[in-house]
């Protein structure tokens, strides 16, 4: 599976400059947007937050026309049914549940001179309320704990100059809080003050939890404006803090409405975050868009790469699928008919050369019988001789030359089996001379009167060189060299040069020398310059230095004799 991924080095730059093109805009739209949605989901939160929040104070109001309605079916029922004697209750039972359904948790009583008749709860109310008026928040303690209460006045009986006054009210407990949570959606929570700071009076987290927000929001409060912050209560909420004013004009309280912070809204409200995730999609989205343009674009040319490289490698069926006519569907089927005409010169060039190949051969055999037919011939000759002459001089004499002619025509085939098969060369680092310096000990044996000049300039370095090879091609040079020279006195010149990273190993006799014009075919089989020889020493010669890695060269020069050199590469000596 992961090799339908891999991409080769063109398409991977096509994927580069893909993703350099839709990544780098990607980039700016990222840091825009991401900043532009998290603003917009912070208003739209914030909005709604405050909407709810309208819904907590048309509640508050809900209860004042609640306390209303209830006192007006009080009327309805009867004002003799009304009990408004000290320590009883003004509201009958039957009443009861409904006092309870409109949330009514406080009430009370008060005479014509303002004494406390009646009261449902061991409670005071502290903050007292402008003549006439009939609804307000005030402040109520209950023993040892302070509270507020939404409260509505109601005179009774209506219209009479004695009158009482009945006090309707919603205490701002544990249970309103609750129902105001329910009806909201939000999370409801109201600060007191506590010992100079505020604290909410009903901490569901089971410790008091300390109302934190900076100076300027304390003073915004102060001035009964409603503060919003996204990291309400140390980040858990998206709040509104409003502040609940009592009769007599003062901030008793705070009123937290808040939504709690989950995961997936702090995502779209994180600038950074949408921001990473944009850019993220516009680079998985380059990437996608880079990869499938890199396999449409760069397919054609990557099966255009691996057909040269089969032809490079002399597969001359190699071809390329055509999968489009445009540019590069012609560039393959241009492609596909040059593999074929190079198949076809192959092809003929094999051809041609199997019949060079049986031409040579046919050469090389008629040299072949030609040199083994003249020592055959001799043999005959004196074989017949000897068989016809009773003269035992010439017995013994033509004993000698059919001996002779046997050795040569041996010489001939041992020459010609070395020309045709040889060793695979065994390749090892050596000093350059060794192999011809074991040569000159093989063929000077018993020749003191030839003088051998030895100058040798290529110090320490070595070459890598099969010297069984070498050995034996410096033996058939140093055979013809003498064979050259005769009989007589002569000297021979060996010596090393360094010329461009190569050892130049060179062999000089005092021999007559080779015709310019015979030049050019010294290398050739059974060719010789000599009136006896078989003509392949130095064919052998070239061909055992050529399968060492070096090469053979006759060297012109205004020097007497013939001079051979044999050029091979130095060894780094790094690379040992």
């Amino acid at each position: 599976m992961l090799a339908a991924f891999h991409l080769n080095k063109l398409q991977r730059k096509v994927l580069l400059v893909i993703v350099l093109i839709i990544l780098v805009p990607m980039l700016v739209t990222g840091v825009l947007s991401g900043r532009w949605v998290s603003a917009r989901i912070d208003e739209s939160i914030e909005h709604w937050v405050r909407e709810s929040t309208q819904l907590d104070e048309g509640a508050l109001s809900d209860l004042h026309r609640n306390a209303r309605l209830f006192v007006d079916t009080l009327n309805q029922v009867g004002q003799r049914h009304l009990s408004l004697s000290r320590g009883r209750s003004p509201i009958p039972e039957n009443l009861q549940p409904l006092a309870s359904e409109l949330g009514i948790s406080l009430v009370q009583v008060i005479g014509p001179t303002g004494e406390l008749l009646y009261s449902s709860r061991p409670a005071t109310l502290v903050t007292s309320w402008a003549p006439g008026q009939e609804t307000a928040v005030v402040k109520v303690n209950m023993g040892t704990q302070n509270l507020l209460a939404a409260i509505t006045i109601s005179r009774i009986p209506a219209g009479s100059g004695q009158y009482y006054r009945l006090v309707l009210g919603t205490l701002f407990d544990k249970e309103f809080l609750n129902r105001m949570s329910r009806l909201s959606g939000l999370k409801t929570r109201l600060f007191y003050p506590e010992k100079g700071d505020f604290a909410t009076a009903f901490a569901e987290e089971g410790r008091p939890l300390k109302l934190r927000l900076p100076a300027a929001a304390f003073a915004q409060l102060q001035n009964r404006q409603s503060y919003y912050s996204a990291t309400a209560e140390d980040g858990r909420y998206w709040g509104l803090y409003s502040p609940v004013v009592t009769a007599s004009g003062q901030v008793e309280a705070v009123w937290f409405s808040g939504h709690e912070r989950t995961r997936r809204l702090e995502f779209l409200t994180d600038e950074s975050a949408l921001s990473l995730a944009i850019i993220f999609f516009g680079l998985v989205l380059a990437l996608g868009v880079g990869f499938m343009l890199s396999r449409i674009v760069v397919r054609p040319v990557e099966y255009l790469h691996e057909a040269v490289m089969r032809l490079a490698a002399q597969d001359f069926r190699a071809e390329i699928p055509i999968h489009s006519r445009d540019e590069l569907g012609e560039l393959a089927q241009a492609f596909n008919a040059m593999a074929i005409s190079l198949r076809e010169a192959r092809n003929e060039q094999q051809r041609e050369f199997q019949r060079d190949k049986l031409s040579a051969l046919g050469e090389l055999s008629l040299a072949m019988a030609h040199e083994i037919r003249n020592p055959i011939g001799i043999i005959n000759t004196a074989s017949r001789l000897f068989t016809g002459s009773e003269d035992s001089q010439r017995r013994i004499e033509m004993c000698r030359v059919i001996q002779e002619e046997s050795q040569r025509l041996n010489h001939l085939l041992n020459d010609f089996q070395q020309l045709a098969r040889h060793r695979r060369p065994e390749f090892k680092v050596i000093d350059p001379v060794e192999p011809l310096e074991k040569a000159l000990q093989v063929m000077l044996a018993g020749r003191e009167e030839i003088v051998v000049t030895k100058v040798y300039n290529h110090g320490d370095l070595q070459v890598s060189a099969d010297s069984e090879l070498l050995r034996q091609a410096w033996l058939n040079l140093l055979r013809n060299a003498l064979e050259a020279m005769g009989s007589d006195a002569g000297t021979l010149e060996v010596g090393t040069q360094v010329q461009d990273k190569q050892i130049e190993i060179y062999l000089q006799d005092s021999g007559p020398g080779i015709p310019i014009e015979k030049m050019t075919r010294l290398f050739e089989p059974f060719f010789t310059t000599k009136d006896q020889g078989s003509g392949l020493g130095l064919t052998i010669a070239n061909t055992l230095i050529e399968a060492s890695g070096a090469q053979l060269e006759f060297v012109p020069g205004d020097w007497a004799g013939a001079r051979f050199a044999l050029r091979i590469p130095i060894v780094n000596k790094e690379n040992k």
